[in-house]
């Protein structure tokens, strides 16, 4: 083992023991590394360095698996890294797999049946009436992905919102608009809250 291992050696020793000027001892010489082997991954600066924060915390916490007879505390080091690095992008993938999915079945798929259903029986002031207390943002939403036919990802795009704001919008404006028609000639209530939340993907 050459005196760089030994070191590194002798530096994961302090590790295990508590020491967490030893953990700080640690990221001084291997971050730059470490960012560098996360950004191959993730693509992105900020990302890499979340990357590596939690690497760190898990090299805290994880220690005990570090193994100085059977390679260098860096190569260990690196993989740590670099299977967070890992996971980090297999999440986003899954986000965003949901996201579609999401779309798909919330707007893609076409009108709500429920909600399509009632707002056919609605009077048209009724109808007005019920839009027009929604807020302005969840209004604009509605009108656009709803009677428009645009998906949430254009309504961010038109609105100038993320994705997900966007999202949050059209799905509060249609339990506003559902609670604001009951009552109405629009909800002789086939609109029951249960199937209602099954209709709108809660």
């Amino acid at each position: 083992m050459n005196e760089d291992r030994r070191d590194d050696a002798r530096l994961a020793d302090r590790v295990r023991s508590g020491d967490r000027e030893a953990l700080g001892e640690l990221y001084d010489r291997y971050a730059g590394m470490a960012i560098a082997t996360a950004l191959r991954v993730v693509g992105a600066r900020e990302e890499a360095e979340d990357v590596v924060h939690d690497a760190f915390v898990a090299v805290w916490r994880k220690i005990d698996r570090f193994d100085a007879e059977r390679g260098a505390l860096r190569s260990w080091l690196m993989t740590v890294v670099r299977n967070r690095a890992i996971d980090r992008v297999r999440a986003r993938r899954v986000s965003i797999e949901i996201e579609d999915a999401d779309e798909r079945s919330l707007l893609r798929s076409g009108p709500n049946p429920t909600m399509d259903a009632a707002l056919k029986r609605a009077s048209a002031g009724d109808l007005r009436s019920a839009m027009a207390q929604l807020p302005d943002d969840q209004r604009r939403a509605l009108e656009l992905a709803y009677f428009e036919g645009y998906t949430y990802r254009e309504v961010a795009e038109l609105t100038g919102v993320p994705p997900g704001t966007a999202n949050g919008r059209l799905r509060l404006a249609l339990g506003k608009l559902r609670d604001a028609l009951v009552g109405t000639a629009a909800a002789p209530l086939p609109i029951g809250e249960a199937s209602l939340r099954e209709d709108l993907g809660r």
